[in-house]
């Protein structure tokens, strides 16, 4: 029975440190969200993609608020049913895109796009 209770905290005191001794865990998320209307979208162009490099959409949208034309999305996991999504939804009058981006993702490059989700109806037709 002690021998099990020697077990026990010593696996209890591991996950507690932690897998890596020594190197401390992330304090936060830095998250980046676009809301885009799909009225707002006028084109979506793919970057050249280097095999270190994150891969990149590059997103020409009408301008607002001071911003410019274009967005850069980056991301070290793949973009294409994003980019699916983008073309589903640009043009519409009644849906939108909500990309997310991890900012500090643990990844080679630390951008990782989390979330890259299309809603509909959210504009009424009077709009």
């Amino acid at each position: 029975m002690t021998r099990l209770l020697n077990r026990v905290f010593l696996a209890v005191a591991m996950s507690c440190a932690g897998a890596l001794p020594g190197v401390p865990a992330a304090a936060y998320q830095q998250l980046l969200t676009y809301r885009i209307a799909g009225l707002d979208i006028l084109a979506i162009a793919e970057g050249d993609h280097v095999d270190e490099d994150p891969w990149a959409l590059a997103l020409t949208v009408v301008p607002s608020g001071g911003m410019g034309n274009e967005i850069i999305i980056e991301s070290d996991g793949g973009l294409d049913e994003c980019k699916q999504q983008l073309e589903y939804v640009k043009g519409s009058k009644s849906d939108y895109i909500e990309i997310v981006i991890d900012m500090n993702a643990s990844t080679m490059n630390g951008v990782l796009v989390i979330q890259c989700a299309t809603f509909q109806g959210l504009f009424t037709s009077g709009q």
